[in-house]
């Protein structure tokens, strides 16, 4: 629906106070803190059509206006000025995920760390998918007779360890020779590529008494396609901040999400076709339709691409949000860049 210049004035004074205060919004408390230019009774007679419009509604007769869903997905597209992260904010952020080496997973973690700290909110990062990350190296590690340690390195620093059984006549020089022979095969390859490979190569081995087939048979199981990426999340504690989260079903719906790890999953990957920020007010959130998803996602190249998000109600400060969530994904792409 077109809205005037006027009403698209009033609607982001009424909004941008909403999500201050978390109250209801009257056309005094407007006139007394908005310079726009327009008598009480024409705020008034704006806010009214507003309201018939479906982007305000008034919670009690004697009440103020309160922004609709719409409303904020109408000032996300037509209104937000998108405007680069203040300085002090991205030095804030560069400060907390770069410093210090590890793996990828410790640099995902100061990440979700750093943003739930910035936004107040929950912050939940995806590392990225392996199945089109190109392999490094693997090693197997032999803790006990017929138990062994699986550990896949990823170009980028993604780490996957996986326990595989086996006879327990394998030795810890088998292993080595073992991981030297695939190595020697698949390193640059993507594990896409591998899982093709070992369907072919096992069934040549069993035919054969093929010297490598308990590496082959050992590879099948590291990269079984079970595997789920690692998902990190940082400032569950947040919500109880939120008036929005004070019943008690609400919470329990969005905790229920987080630690459902396939509904999360599921959920960040609807945003991961996005090249850019992406906003999710509700849609496709099942029992969450209070919430917001504001998603972007990271990478180094397109086979390695993960998903980072601040979730938190519908009232969010978007102008401040969306460029720390955009600004956040550039410092973990570039941090997975330098890694290639």
């Amino acid at each position: 629906m077109i809205l005037d210049q006027r009403e698209k004035n009033v609607l982001a004074a009424v909004l941008e106070m909403y999500v201050d205060t978390a109250q209801p919004v009257g056309s005094q408390a407007v006139a007394a803190t908005r310079t726009l230019g327009l008598s009480p009774a024409s705020l008034r007679s704006t806010m009214a059509r507003l309201t018939e419009k479906g982007y305000l509604y008034q919670p009690h007769t004697s009440a103020g206006r309160v922004p609709t869903v719409q409303a904020f997905r109408y000032y996300l597209d037509q209104i937000l000025q998108h405007t680069p992260l203040p300085r002090q904010d991205q030095s804030r952020l560069q400060e907390h995920i770069l410093p210090g080496a590890g793996e990828l997973s410790q640099v995902l973690r100061r990440a979700t760390q750093a943003l739930s700290s910035l936004t107040r909110q929950v912050c939940v990062i995806m590392a990225p998918r392996q199945d089109l990350a190109r392999w490094r190296q693997i090693d197997f590690v032999l803790l006990r007779p017929g138990m062994i340690m699986a550990v896949l390195v990823m170009q980028g620093g993604l780490i996957s360890n996986r326990l595989v059984q086996m006879e327990k006549t394998l030795s810890a020089d088998d292993l080595i020779r073992y991981s030297n022979y695939l190595n020697s095969l698949f390193e640059g390859r993507t594990t896409q590529e591998v899982r093709s490979e070992i369907v072919h190569q096992l069934n040549q081995a069993r035919q054969t008494l093929d010297a490598y087939r308990r590496a082959w048979e050992l590879v099948a199981q590291a990269i079984a396609e079970d595997e789920q990426p690692e998902v990190f999340v940082g400032g569950t504690s947040n919500l109880a901040d939120q008036p929005e989260f004070t019943d008690l079903d609400t919470i329990q719906d969005v905790l229920r999400l987080i630690e459902e790890r396939s509904r999360l999953l599921e959920l960040l990957d609807k945003t991961s076709t996005s090249q850019t920020v992406s906003v999710s007010l509700g849609q496709g959130m099942t029992g969450l339709s209070g919430c917001s998803l504001v998603a972007s996602p990271y990478s180094a190249c397109p086979t390695t691409q993960g998903t980072l998000a601040v979730l938190g109600p519908v009232r969010m400060n978007y102008a401040r949000i969306v460029p720390m969530v955009d600004f956040a994904a550039q410092i973990l792409s570039q941090c997975l860049k330098s890694r290639f």
